[in-house]
């Protein structure tokens, strides 16, 4: 009965071995064909890549909606753009029509309001 036992256990070792190695070596195969196959099965998905890509634009206009919001302050404590308007003469203005175009501008110095 022992010897039988014994036998029995051996058997049981080598099927488990063998069994064992086998899974490895499939494993092993399907592993090299899904990694030279097909890219259906990518890490990323959809929803992954719209978060970094809208991550990205913030990151990326974050400095100009901080200068926005510096310049409308700064508009805001100005005065409304009505009253700036009203305070240039009307004869510096230039009246253009729809096909006049504008070659050469002079910059406009901003200084005291009196004339010279």
């Amino acid at each position: 009965m022992p010897e039988e036992i014994f036998v029995l256990f051996v058997l049981m070792v080598l099927s488990f071995f063998g069994l064992t190695m086998m899974s490895m070596i499939l494993r092993h195969r399907r592993k090299q064909r899904g990694t030279t196959g097909s890219t259906s099965d990518s890490s990323l998905t959809t929803s992954k890549l719209e978060t970094m890509m809208r991550r990205a634009v913030e990151d990326a206009t974050a400095p100009l909606a901080a200068n926005i919001e510096d310049l409308e302050i700064e508009v805001v404590k100005m005065g409304s753009s009505s009253k700036q308007l009203a305070a240039h003469e009307t004869s510096t203005r230039i009246s253009l029509d729809d096909q006049d175009e504008v070659l050469n501008v002079e910059p406009v110095m901003a200084g005291s309001k009196t004339k010279s």
